[in-house]
């Protein structure tokens, strides 16, 4: 009967989601807190894409279906949306853009796929997402301000918390 019992909860498991984590786990609305690029060069100064954003315009929505979307306004500019998909784990979610969405992810410096670590917030409802990776990115895309300069390494770091 136990031999029964663990395979009934071992089967619900798999390889990519081992602990059996549900979209309705981290479903909901997040704002930015940070989100800027570092570059290893130190003689050109930090991109601050939060600072270029109109907040009331700019988050990610997660819903209990799996599915994603990415709303972001620039100052002075069009407002975009992203969609796609995501999975999670116990420690990560997943974002993963519908194909043909490179051209409006691009000015945000993402990949059409993103990896977020999930940080339990102490005292709170929910859980803040983070983004801390080392990547090359083409600020140019980002802003006219670094026209000219070649792709750069550096580190993007993105902190979304719960609305």
């Amino acid at each position: 009967m136990a031999a029964a019992i663990l395979l009934v909860v071992v089967a619900g498991c798999s390889e990519e989601n081992p602990v059996n984590v549900t979209p309705d786990e981290v479903a909901g609305d997040y704002s930015f807190s940070r989100f800027e690029f570092i570059p290893l060069a130190t003689a050109v100064a930090p991109a601050n894409i939060l600072d270029t954003l109109i907040t009331a315009n700019s988050f990610l929505k997660l819903t209990q279906g799996g599915q994603f979307l990415l709303n972001y306004q620039f100052t002075e500019g069009p407002e975009s949306i992203i969609a796609g998909n995501f999975s999670l784990t116990a420690t990560q979610v997943k974002l993963m853009a519908a194909a043909g969405s490179e051209a409006r992810l691009a000015p945000l410096l993402l990949d059409p796929t993103v990896h977020l670590d999930r940080i339990p917030e102490e005292g709170q409802i929910g859980e803040r997402l983070e983004l801390s990776i080392v990547k090359t990115a083409d600020l140019s895309k980002f802003s006219d301000r670094y026209q000219g300069l070649p792709p750069l390494q550096g580190r993007l770091e993105i902190i979304l918390t719960p609305r």
